[in-house]
């Protein structure tokens, strides 16, 4: 007999039911119970004309699972976001539910179908707590209540919000990030009433304004946005300098971890500031790092960068406490090199030798094999590792298996740092085919290699593979017995593959042999320069390019993204560019044309201004002499004035 009982352990007569079980029954299990409740479980003896004694107890069920993990994931201006995990079980959907504000005493309720994680409850207050509670609903019923708190975000202005780095016609702002924005406003204004503003999305918390005019007070605004919403402003001055700057600023001798980086003297200047950190897309490679300089420094040797990554320099005059006017160029370092031409010279039962050419800048080599494919990184001949001083090129590797298939890795290792690595596989038996020996790579082209090699004897034909060195499709060839060469063309410029040659005898394929080699870069265009500039044009030259079928040409004013492009035939060396703004600067970009096939880019810029017609030419204690007239009878020390003056005019 099965009778459940109320909250004060009555049992309830009108709600009891009977199983009958049959007589070798000493176990079973009760179905179809109310959940979290309480029950009183008989079970009587049966015989033929009559009913034994009894012996009860008193069981309770479990409650229904209750919803896990339930938390707010995201919060905004006016809505919030929910999470949580389902629990296991036959469910017939969720139900939240949270207090409404604005109708005391009833609740917001939303009912969810059973396979939902999550859910978006919207049309709530700014700034306010919310009691949230959801309850997962079963055939049998809702489970108990999960809540927990949540709170709308707040219309907040932008914090630290900073305008420096002023230079005659630059300031930089930059400004701590607002939880929630979808973006921000940045607006600059000219004492002249000339405003410009920019949209910037929710990634940005810097942004370098340009164009501006030397010696002028602007007034800077910034506010969040929020979606549709906008947040408030903040508002700041700041005054362009009327100094003069740095006109040059280059980047040579690069290396995997080093550059030398030069500039020209300011006259007049205390000091320079340096400073240098990656692109924002190699943000975390190194960390941002400046030094001040003496006026006398022209040159600063930069060492311990990163490799293989964009930074970008700021070079800053100063002027006693006044930091002067910027200047900035980026420069890549070199990769780490991998090691090339690595090759297995011959083998036996229990050993195998290889070989590799010397890579610039290696401290060290790692040598790393293993009848499996992945490379133990304990530094130990034990442990199948082995390091290697930069003199060694060659290593023999012993205490092998007999046939069995090794997996051989190398790198180079500069300082703390490896390059990347280059693998081979090699059998150790010795089978009746033999590997291809002296295997070269002869003649390299932007898109092709040539490889050379010497003849197996018994072999009935040669097969040459070729896959990307980063992955990708691999391709093969089969050539025949009598080859000692072949071309491998159709490959991608700028590009390292891995590229494999082994003997064949009918079917069966011996031991390739792996060399590497990387693909010429496209040429690019050289001598590329904005010259004759007025105040709306300006003529860019170049050297032309052997073998080009154009040029692309492009040109876009430095705070915008829209775009102007010219495609040009391969006779052209120089083109006139009009209709430019005065006073602004653009980026300049030229790519040469091969076929369908864009080279590498070219860029410079230039603020679009009129040249000076009158040039001092040399000083006198007494006069000046100008590139187009005399002025006699000068007092020392005195000043003059220039004006620009036409020939007309002057005669």
């Amino acid at each position: 007999m099965v009778t459940p009982l109320n909250s004060k352990g009555h049992l309830l007569p009108l709600q009891q039911r009977q199983i009958d079980l049959k007589a070798d029954v000493s176990t079973t299990v009760v179905t179809e119970l109310s959940p979290k409740t309480e029950y009183s479980l008989t079970v009587y003896a049966i015989y033929p004309s009559l009913i034994g004694d009894s012996a009860t107890t008193t069981a309770q069920t479990t409650p229904l699972p209750q919803v896990s993990n339930f938390r707010v994931i995201e919060e905004g201006l006016f809505s919030l976001r929910l999470g949580w995990t389902p629990p296991l079980g036959k469910l017939n959907g969720f139900k939240i539910f949270i207090p409404r504000s604005n109708r005391p005493g009833f609740t917001y309720e939303n009912v969810l179908p059973g396979d939902t994680s999550s859910h978006v409850i919207d049309s709530l207050e700014e700034d306010k707590k919310y009691i949230i509670s959801i309850y997962a609903v079963y055939p049998q019923g809702p489970s108990e209540p999960v809540s927990v708190v949540g709170k709308t975000l707040k219309l907040i202005p932008v914090k630290l919000f900073l305008v420096q780095n002023a230079t005659t016609d630059t300031v930089q702002g930059r400004w701590a990030s607002v939880k929630g924005a979808t973006g921000y406003r940045l607006t600059w204004a000219a004492p002249d009433g000339h405003i410009e503003n920019i949209n910037l999305d929710d990634t940005f918390n810097f942004y370098m304004i340009q164009g501006l005019k030397p010696a002028s007070e602007y007034t800077i605004t910034i506010n969040p946005i929020f979606g549709d919403t906008e947040g408030p402003v903040i508002t700041t001055t700041v005054k362009t300098l009327e100094s003069s700057a740095v006109q040059t600023l280059k980047v040579s001798a690069v290396s995997t971890s080093a550059a030398v980086i030069s500039w020209n003297s300011v006259p007049g200047s205390t000091g320079y500031r340096l400073a240098w950190g990656p692109t924002p897309e190699f943000v975390g490679r190194d960390r941002p790092r400046q030094l001040a300089l003496n006026s006398s420094t022209i040159e600063y040797h930069l060492k311990n960068v990163a490799h293989d990554t964009e930074y970008v320099l700021s070079l800053y005059v100063l002027f006693g406490p006044v930091v002067g006017p910027g200047i900035s160029a980026t420069f890549r370092t070199s990769p780490l090199g991998y090691v090339s031409n690595f090759k297995v010279t011959s083998y036996t039962s229990n050993s195998i030798d290889v070989e590799w050419s010397p890579i610039v800048g290696a401290t060290e080599y790692k040598l790393t094999w293993n009848t499996v494919s992945h490379c133990l990184r304990k530094p130990s001949f034990r442990n199948n590792s082995s390091y290697l001083d930069r003199s060694v090129l060659f290593h023999r590797i012993g205490d092998l298996n007999p046939q069995s298939t090794y997996t051989i890795t190398i790198c180079a290792v500069y300082g703390n740092s490896e390059g990347p690595e280059i693998s081979l596989s090699q059998l150790t038996d010795s089978g009746p085919i033999q590997a291809v020996r002296e295997v070269k790579v002869m003649d390299i082209g932007v898109n092709s290699f040539s490889l050379t090699w010497r003849k197996t004897p018994g072999a009935s034909g040669y097969k040459i593979s070729w896959i990307p060195f980063l992955g990708g499709d691999e391709k093969s060839q089969v050539v025949s017995a009598a080859s000692t060469t072949f071309t491998i063309k159709n490959l991608q410029e700028s590009s390292a593959y891995k590229i494999q040659v082994s003997s064949m005898v009918g079917n069966r394929e011996g031991s390739p042999v792996l060399v590497t080699a990387r693909t010429l870069d496209l040429p690019k265009v050289n001598g590329f320069a904005a010259l004759n500039t007025t105040d709306s044009s300006t003529i860019l030259n170049w050297t032309r390019v052997a073998g080009v079928s154009g040029y692309l040409l492009s040109w876009r004013h430095i705070s915008v993204l829209d775009t102007k492009t010219e495609t040009l035939g391969p006779g052209f060396s120089s083109y006139k560019i009009r209709n430019l703004l005065y006073g602004r600067t653009y980026i300049f970009t030229i790519r040469p044309l091969y076929g369908e096939m864009e080279g590498p880019i070219s860029t410079v810029y230039q603020r679009i201004c009129k040249t000076q017609d009158v040039h001092i030419l040399d000083l006198y204690r007494d006069y000046y002499f100008f590139s187009t007239f005399l002025y006699p009878n000068l007092r020392p020390l005195a000043c003059l004035r220039l004006f620009c003056i036409t020939h007309e005019t002057y005669k």
